[in-house]
């Protein structure tokens, strides 16, 4: 590696820190219905103002104790969390990628996953803000790189999928199985890397969150619900595909060939 190439990966981690406290507004504020621009930065216990020294990035709450200044009432350690694993995220891909095209569609959908993560991991809801707003990237960038026909087909099919797996299920079993926002969530997805990703996104997906589902359900003991949001479970197997879709399938490949 050399100096130029360290710089810019170190250059990009600074600039993901910085995006990842901007994640944290729009994770605690866009389920709410809030703007994500006004009011500045501030403490939703005191709704005191967060001076700019209190507001660097992994830094102030590690100062701080993780407390407000004002109040001391604390901060979660979701903060530092998300403004960490973003700003590792954006050097991981400033080192797998370079400086190239792609390296933006990237940074995108990976800050959107993690923000619909938090989301839904901590109110069981994906807003359409993001899931609507991430489709129409996705287009964007499939138009981009020429793969339009196949984005929209993944959209598409995407909800479609979903919407027909919920319908059935509404049927069978007289109430909702799965929540609309992971039907624009897989659309999403589709849209960022067409419909030869949704099998395999598809699968994982219902693969891990059975599985951790059901050691949830274990531990928690038959009589309790395990609420698992499948959003987060979908997040995650939509970035391993679009990160290493060429040796999985390769793998695949291998496999089928003995």
């Amino acid at each position: 590696m050399d100096v130029d190439q360290a710089y810019f990966i170190g250059l990009c981690g600074l600039i993901g820190l910085m995006i990842g406290s901007f994640c944290n507004v729009c994770v605690h504020r866009i389920p709410r219905g809030e703007s994500i621009i006004w009011p500045g930065s501030h403490c939703p216990r005191c709704q005191q103002a967060i001076a700019w020294y209190d507001n660097i990035p992994l830094l102030s709450w590690l100062l701080l104790g993780g407390r407000c200044r004002h109040c001391s009432g604390a901060i979660s350690g979701r903060y530092p969390l998300l403004e960490a694993l973003v700003g590792l995220s954006w050097a991981w891909l400033a080192w797998a990628t370079g400086p190239t095209p792609v390296l933006a569609e990237a940074l995108v959908l990976m800050t959107w996953l993690w923000v619909l993560t938090l989301i839904d991991l901590e109110t069981m809801l994906l807003p359409d803000k993001l899931t609507f707003s991430g489709m129409a990237l996705g287009l964007l960038f499939s138009a981009w790189f020429d793969r339009l026909p196949s984005a929209l087909i993944g959209a598409v099919a995407g909800y479609g999928f979903f919407w027909l797996i919920a319908w059935a299920y509404r049927q069978l079993a007289g109430r909702e199985g799965m929540g609309g926002g992971d039907f624009k969530l897989l659309a999403m997805l589709g849209a960022f890397m067409g419909w030869q990703a949704l099998p395999f996104i598809v699968f994982f997906a219902s693969l891990s969150g059975t599985i951790i589902g059901g050691a949830a359900l274990l531990l928690r003991g038959k009589q309790m619900q395990a609420e698992i949001p499948f959003g987060p479970f979908l997040a995650a197997a939509g970035a391993i595909w679009y990160l290493w879709q060429t040796e999985l399938l390769a793998w695949w490949q291998g496999w089928l060939q003995g």
